[in-house]
């Protein structure tokens, strides 16, 4: 029990009353961290679909030369490259002692689900052995989930971006 605990001013972190907007903000790193987790594992994804899609032929001809199989992949590169800006961007920020809650839960939010998508994509292209355990896009999909859910969820994310998006106009 901590109930009439004292806490000497010299022992403080931060100021009396601070300690949450403390414990968030340690939280700030973790979640660009775990973005920048989600970014790599999701750039191993789309690397190993792509060059199964140049070396898997189908009706004549590679994976990679079916305009199907080929957008869908410049789909998930494209989105991968959107998720890894907004992590530069927090990272940046965290970097130069700003604050960026906002930020690293935007980034948090966005390359976790875009991690999960792109590993779908690599599974959709290496087809059935996609699935398998063996192959390490089956890994990374499941990787990619626990990425979703590790260091708050997606909706929570949304909360705190919400809150802090919304506190600048009340």
């Amino acid at each position: 029990q901590f109930d009439d605990l004292v806490v000497p001013a010299a022992n403080l972190i931060g100021g009396e009353g601070e300690g949450y907007k403390i414990a968030l903000s340690s939280l700030e790193s973790g979640r660009i961290g775990i973005s920048a987790q989600s970014v790599g594992m999701a750039q191993a994804a789309l690397d190993a679909a792509v060059r199964y899609a140049g070396e898997r032929t189908s009706f004549g001809k590679r994976l990679l030369d079916h305009q199907a199989v080929s957008f869908r992949l410049v789909d998930a590169k494209t989105r991968l490259e959107a998720a890894r800006q907004l992590v530069l961007s927090a990272a940046r920020m965290k970097d130069a002692g700003v604050p960026c809650l906002e930020q690293a839960c935007m980034a948090k939010l966005f390359a976790s689900e875009i991690a999960e998508e792109v590993c779908s994509v690599a599974i959709q292209t290496f087809g059935g052995y996609g699935y398998v355990e063996e192959n390490k896009v089956s890994r990374f999909f499941r990787d990619a989930k626990h990425h979703e859910i590790g260091a708050g969820t997606s909706e929570i994310m949304k909360v705190i971006i919400s809150r802090e998006a919304l506190r600048r106009y009340a």
